[in-house]
């Protein structure tokens, strides 16, 4: 029988300052919780191999994260925000990346009933590195 799971069960306080913002310099020292019937345990992630059973298999995962979650702000002060899905023109991830003119994406608009056909002007985040920034949101 598959358990019952509630969305309450995964809101809980988490302060800012327990979040890691950038991996450590040393990334072997990274925590690892780890849950063994019914009991959790903190370690290192240098001592992976403790926890494993024998014969398991590893997948290296060298994804990054992007920051597809956009905030733009209207004229008369709503925000909306925009959550990147995939790129469109062009198609492909690493020259939508790598493009310094322009490129599209599918997206989905949060706030959507208070943007009509109005400009939207970005809200700058202080993670971004670049050094100059041009978004355009077209309904």
């Amino acid at each position: 029988m598959i358990p019952k799971i509630k969305i309450e069960d995964f809101s809980y306080p988490l302060p800012e300052d327990r979040i890691a913002k950038y991996p450590l310099e040393k990334r072997d020292t990274s925590k690892l919780l780890i849950y063994n019937k019914g009991k959790i345990v903190d370690d290192n992630f240098s001592k992976l191999d403790n926890y494993l059973p024998q014969n398991s298999f590893l997948v290296y995962n060298d994804t990054k994260v992007v920051p597809a979650r956009l905030f733009f702000k209207k004229e008369s002060g709503a925000v909306i925000e925009i959550l990147t899905l995939s790129p469109s023109n062009p198609i492909d991830y690493s020259q939508s990346f790598a493009s310094t003119s322009s490129c599209e994406w599918s997206a989905v608009v949060g706030n959507l009933k208070k943007w009509k056909d109005s400009t939207l002007s970005f809200i700058s985040n202080d993670n971004l590195q670049a050094k100059s920034l041009n978004l355009r949101a077209i309904l």
